[in-house]
């Protein structure tokens, strides 16, 4: 697959998309107020007041714009980058404020990422590790924990692509403390700042110590809050082998060039991690949204890695959905991460987005390479 042009100058006519009005406590923080043009987009960043040109590709970005406004969500919020180099290619918000920077959602079964890769790091677990339970469908209880066995059995590579609550939730208590947790949530952008070269907030995440707690924590069950900026850091993390490469939104004036903050990973495990998020769109909980109605299959050909996450949460009543993802799997070249804040009656949920965007990006890459 090409990559995306570079950005062109500005043309006369624009077509202007506005991410929310911000309120004051997070004007200082995020983007706002952008412009797309044909060719180039522009928005404020942070408290500034005058807008610069950004890295994002305006026909993906008016497609985000677009997939959001059809989803109806209060509140809503994509965001996507190339792997490769973390140039920012959409930043896209529904709501009063900018909600691709604020860590406004809990991270839901996303948080599984983050217990895999603590497992898989600490020599606990394999792909090939069984795993059994019972119960913990929608909620877990000690009981289920405490109980031996189970009804039913499967290797732990299938678990995260089909978000089993109870597997990870065992697994953690049986061999992870609170710690193994924050320091890997803080590594793959869950806790703590994502580089990137605007302000946003940090993801917040909060791990009991008792160790029921621990390991409903570790399931996704209500620790913490994560913003679409830091799930796409951690899908982009794993894409490029563990590398934390630094995000960038800000056009500098010439191609981005890739910076390797650090590793996070050691690359087996992200190579294992990427193997496991494959299931999802596979035969786990995104199978059906990667098909179409007449039952074709989206992106023919292609593996995706992707993780779903939901929750519903009370203040406001909200039905959360997550969507995080990155394509080619064996050859990554584009990260997504989708947030919709529904109300309880949805029209929508993110995983469907996400694979709609995706499809975008794909095909518009098709038409450059025609078009040459």
């Amino acid at each position: 697959m090409s990559p995306i042009r570079a950005l062109l100058a500005p043309a006369a006519l624009a077509s202007v998309l506005l991410v929310g009005s911000p309120d004051a406590e997070a004007a200082s923080l995020g983007l706002h107020r952008v412009r797309v043009t044909s060719e180039a987009a522009y928005g404020a960043v942070g408290g500034q007041a005058k807008p610069v040109r950004l890295t994002l590709d305006p026909r993906l970005q008016r497609e985000a714009e677009r997939l959001l406004a059809r989803s109806g969500a209060p509140e809503a919020a994509i965001v996507a980058s190339d792997v490769r180099t973390g140039r920012i290619l959409v930043w896209a918000s529904r709501g009063n404020r900018d909600f691709v920077a604020e860590p406004y959602a809990p991270s839901a079964s996303l948080f599984k990422i983050v217990t895999a890769a603590a497992l898989l790091d600490g020599g606990h677990a394999n792909e090939g590790t069984e795993a059994c339970w019972s119960g913990g469908e929608h909620d877990i209880t000690e009981a289920d924990l405490d109980r031996r066995g189970g009804s039913a059995c499967t290797p732990f590579g299938e678990a995260l692509g089909k978000s089993i609550n109870m597997v990870f939730a065992r697994m953690a208590k049986r061999h992870l403390d609170p710690d193994d947790l924050r320091r890997m949530a803080s590594a793959l952008g869950f806790a703590g700042d994502v580089p990137i070269d605007v302000p946003a907030h940090a993801g917040r995440v909060e791990i009991p110590a008792d160790p029921f707690g621990m390991a409903r924590a570790a399931a996704g069950f209500w620790n913490g809050k994560l913003s679409p900026l830091g799930a796409l850091f951690a899908m982009q993390t794993i894409a490029n082998g563990g590398e934390r490469v630094r995000l960038v939104l800000k056009d500098p004036g010439v191609p981005v060039a890739r910076v390797v903050e650090r590793r996070a990973l050691d690359p087996r495990v992200a190579r294992t991690l990427n193997r496991m998020l494959q299931v999802t769109t596979k035969r786990g909980t995104c199978v059906k949204a990667f098909r179409h109605a007449d039952g074709t299959r989206a992106l023919p050909g292609m593996a995706v890695a992707a993780k779903t996450g939901t929750l519903v949460g009370k203040k406001p009543a909200r039905m959360f959905s997550w969507f995080a993802s990155f394509a080619p799997a064996d050859k990554p070249e584009i990260a997504v991460a989708v947030m919709l804040a529904n109300d309880i009656t949805w029209r929508t949920k993110a995983n469907i987005v996400g694979r709609e965007l995706l499809e975008a990006y794909f095909a518009g890459s098709r038409d450059e390479r025609r078009g040459r």
